[in-house]
């Protein structure tokens, strides 16, 4: 059995719709509403009548990422050296939790690099502020710090 693109879409929309659904979409009413359009109909169904009800509804339903989407974080260290990269952003990492408790540090491994980012930040201007308290506060990290492009977690 053959499933036409619209029916595919529209299945893909009502899963991402579900209340249990981990990841949503945000997308224009305009769009939702065209993709719905073009469901298959069941016999002897109007198939205007979908689209008046679509009008009749005051709000578009909104869909949120609960995941990850685009932003910046401070980036503190970065080292491949085996015997001492990890340890070091450890350290790091513990010295920033102690000064700024409301910034989330996260020290990940990506071969070969060990790696101490700091922040959820969505735009650059609230990471170069955090950027420049981290170097205020830290002067000997200063010149390794940095604002990177990262998947950040969605407040």
């Amino acid at each position: 059995m053959a499933l036409s693109v619209g029916a595919v879409m529209a299945d893909i929309v009502d899963n991402f719709s579900r209340p249990s659904a981990t990841v949503t979409l945000e997308q224009p009413e305009a769009l939702l509403n065209r993709l719905r359009a073009t469901e298959p109909k069941a016999e002897g169904e109007n198939p205007d009548a979908e689209s008046t009800e679509a009008e009749e509804k005051e709000e578009a339903p909104v869909y949120r990422s609960k995941g990850k989407i685009v932003g910046y974080r401070v980036q503190v260290y970065a080292d491949n050296n085996v015997r001492v990269a990890k340890g070091e952003a450890r350290q790091r990492e513990r010295a920033i939790s102690r000064r700024f408790p409301a910034m989330t540090t996260y020290v990940a491994y990506a071969s070969p690099y060990w790696r101490l980012r700091v922040g959820d930040f969505r735009t650059q201007a609230e990471a170069e502020k955090a950027a420049a308290d981290i170097r205020r506060a830290f002067p000997g990290y200063a010149r390794e710090v940095r604002i990177v492009r990262d998947r950040i977690n969605a407040r």
